[in-house]
């Protein structure tokens, strides 16, 4: 099935209670949530969780490199970069949790992306939070032709324009700024369109 990843924008100045509400009213219309809170304490991130547990099934969520924090508050998820511990580390340390993962580049994508739950790619588009260049989606075609296993997630300026482009060629998308830069209500229009508009793109490439 195709997924629809979203992930926080780690906006520092909106208050834990109003980016709950906003995780809380998007859930329905998306896979799964990646809190990446960088910038927050790790009390505020639980504080953030207790709130959206009362109304999200926590199977949805994902947490952004703080397994400990995954383990205490009840979640199965961890997202990591490539900063991060390694993989083996951590299923050592935490043999309970599933562990995604980030890549940018095609090699360590053919290698490893079996050894996680999911991979992000990315970026695909250039995006105003980044300054290098993109993957680009020639690249994502070619890798989408040389990969055999795994589950891919395209991250990085998807939006409704290019969607169509992105949706055949991966498992699913992982969107921000799209849904975490805008009002709760066009967010939730930004969901419906992009899954009505992967799932046509799909359908027709078979």
């Amino acid at each position: 099935m195709f997924q629809i990843h979203a992930v926080t924008n780690d906006q520092s100045s909106e208050s834990i209670e109003s980016l709950s509400e906003r995780i809380i009213a998007l859930s329905s219309f998306v896979d799964f949530i990646q809190i990446r809170e960088k910038s927050r304490s790790p009390q505020s991130i639980a504080k953030l969780i207790e709130l959206i547990s009362h109304y999200v099934d926590t199977a949805k969520l994902i947490i952004n490199d703080r397994a400990d924090i995954a383990l205490a508050m009840g979640l199965s998820r961890v997202h990591l970069t490539e900063s991060s511990l390694s993989l083996s580390q951590l299923q050592n340390v935490f043999p309970t949790l599933k562990f995604g993962r980030s890549f940018h580049a095609v090699e360590p994508i053919l290698t490893h992306l079996h050894d996680y739950d999911y991979g992000y790619i990315g970026h695909i588009f250039p995006t105003v939070l980044k300054t290098y260049p993109p993957f680009g989606l020639a690249q994502l075609q070619s890798l989408a032709k040389a990969r055999t296993q795994g589950r891919l997630i395209a991250i990085g300026g998807i939006d409704e324009t290019n969607i169509t482009e992105v949706a055949p060629l991966v498992d699913g998308v992982a969107v921000m700024s799209g849904f975490f830069a805008k009002s709760i209500e066009d967010s939730i229009t930004h969901a419906r369109n992009l899954r009505s508009l992967a799932i046509n793109a799909i359908t027709e490439r078979k």
